[in-house]
């Protein structure tokens, strides 16, 4: 029973061997012969395209005979490549450099498109056509111009004649002329010799007038320029003796006399000084006058020397800042020899009352010894001179101006009187500047504007810095001059 078991396992085994061994071969046909048949289709499908290649080739070169008998056309592009065209068939390639050489008999007004074999016979018998049309014109031309000539000689022939005939009588006419030409230079012999004498007189008399007036023009040239250098040292004094800021030093604080009331500065009869002139005084140290705070204020009371005066104490300072030689001392309205002339814009309001002020800014500028030359209207008119002689034109402020298109018309009076300002060398200054500088001179003139001005407003604010200025400029003028500083390109030509 074990022995069949074992007959039955061994035989089991032998078939599978035999199955698998089958198996790998088929397998191995199987491959090879897909592998013959994959090598086969490469091959078919390289001749393929190949085929194709040489179908596209044909198709092109059959496209472009066609072209070359007339049927569809070449572009430009076209055109051009057949010149310079290199490829493998070098039958084609002499096919189509005879032809780009023929299609050069066309001429340029000839489209590429329109450029063909069969179309050359007609243009060539056209042109022929056209060759012998010209060529009948040139001869029938020629012809005339023959004519012409001929005409023309025979003119020429006439017109010698008469040409002859008028030299011979010009031969007659000029031995008389010579004959009469003898006689007049003899006649005009005698006349240049009275001339020459009459000739000598006047370059003598010529001499004479040109000495004089080459010593006149002398005299003139030395005059000119003695009035050339008086005219520039006058500019330059002039120069000298004005300044184109409102807070400009003019002297100093020489001493002090003990109880501090009264001082002498170093200036006098010399620089055209008079008693009652008012200054304000402010520390020697300051450099930046627009940003200096008036510390106190004299007014000249006698004049002691060429440049020495003496002055009171109008205005006291603080008790720490008092009065020491060496301070510096300003006022605008004051300038050696003249009157201060100051002109106004009329939209001036200092108290925001919406109302101009220009009554009581003149008063102020009157009592304090300077001259309201000209009072400028924003409506283009205006009252006095307004010249080179003005020393400041003060403007309002430009807040109010600000985007409203209704103040145009303001805006334009103000831009314009600046520009004017300008040309004539006059200072601009706002009006708060003045008014604060008038303050700090003599508090009575400026006392409360309209209706609108609250006491409150003109409360003295006292510095708190140990080492500044004492400030006594109202509330309502230190607003002004923050406003003022951020709008001040309002107004600007």
């Amino acid at each position: 029973m074990a022995a069949r078991d074992d007959s039955v396992i061994r035989g089991s085994l032998i078939a599978s061997l035999i199955f698998l061994v089958l198996s790998l071969a088929l397998n191995f046909f199987f491959w090879s012969w897909g592998d013959t048949q994959a090598e086969t289709a490469a091959g078919a499908k390289e001749r393929l395209q190949t085929r194709d290649s040489e179908l596209r080739e044909m198709q092109s070169q059959a496209t472009l005979m066609k072209a070359m008998l007339g049927v569809g056309g070449l572009s430009q592009a076209q055109f051009d490549q057949l010149t310079s065209s290199s490829g493998d068939d070098p039958e084609m390639e002499i096919i189509e450099q005879n032809f780009a050489r023929d299609m050069a008999l066309f001429g340029p007004e000839v489209d590429p498109q329109n450029r063909n074999y069969p179309a050359l016979p007609d243009f060539l018998v056209n042109a022929i056509r056209n060759r012998n049309v010209q060529y009948s014109q040139a001869r029938d031309e020629a012809t005339q111009i023959r004519s012409q000539a001929d005409s023309d000689i025979e003119v020429a022939l006439k017109a010698q004649e008469v040409a002859e005939k008028s030299r011979d009588d010009a031969n007659k006419k000029l031995e008389t002329e010579q004959a009469k030409f003898a006689e007049d230079r003899q006649q005009m012999k005698l006349t240049t010799e009275r001339t020459s004498d009459s000739l000598q007189k006047k370059i003598a008399e010529f001499t004479t007038y040109r000495n004089k007036v080459t010593a006149e023009i002398n005299e003139l040239q030395q005059l000119e320029s003695r009035l050339s250098n008086t005219i520039e040292n006058q500019r330059q004094e002039l120069v000298r003796l004005r300044s184109t800021n409102f807070e400009s030093t003019q002297g100093l604080i020489s001493y002090v006399y003990r109880d501090g009331n009264v001082v002498t500065i170093n200036l006098g009869s010399a620089d055209e000084l008079t008693p009652g002139v008012t200054f304000g005084v402010i520390d020697g140290d300051e450099t930046r006058l627009q940003d200096a705070k008036i510390k106190a204020t004299i007014q000249v009371t006698k004049l002691l020397g060429d440049h020495r005066a003496e002055a009171r104490v109008v205005a006291l300072p603080e008790i720490r800042y008092p009065i020491i030689p060496g301070d510096q001392i300003y006022s605008p309205f004051w300038s050696p020899g003249r009157r201060v002339k100051i002109a106004l814009m009329d939209n001036i309001d200092i108290d925001d009352d919406n109302r101009p002020d220009t009554t009581e800014i003149s008063s102020m500028i009157r009592a304090a010894g300077a001259e309201v030359a000209a009072i400028l209207r924003t409506d283009g008119t205006r009252e006095g001179t307004f010249d080179s002689s003005v020393r400041f034109l003060v403007i309002g402020e430009a807040e109010r101006l600000d985007d409203q298109a209704e103040n145009a018309s303001e805006i334009a009076a103000v831009g314009k009187a600046k520009a004017e300002a300008t040309e004539n060398g006059v200072t601009v200054i706002p009006a708060w500047k003045l008014q604060a500088y008038l303050k700090t001179i003599d508090d009575s003139l400026t006392t409360p504007l309209g209706s609108a001005v609250r006491g409150r407003d003109f409360a003295p604010e006292k510095s708190l810095a140990p080492k500044s200025l004492p400030n006594n400029l109202p509330k309502i003028y230190t607003e002004q001059k923050e406003r003022v500083q951020r709008n001040n390109e309002i107004l600007r030509p």
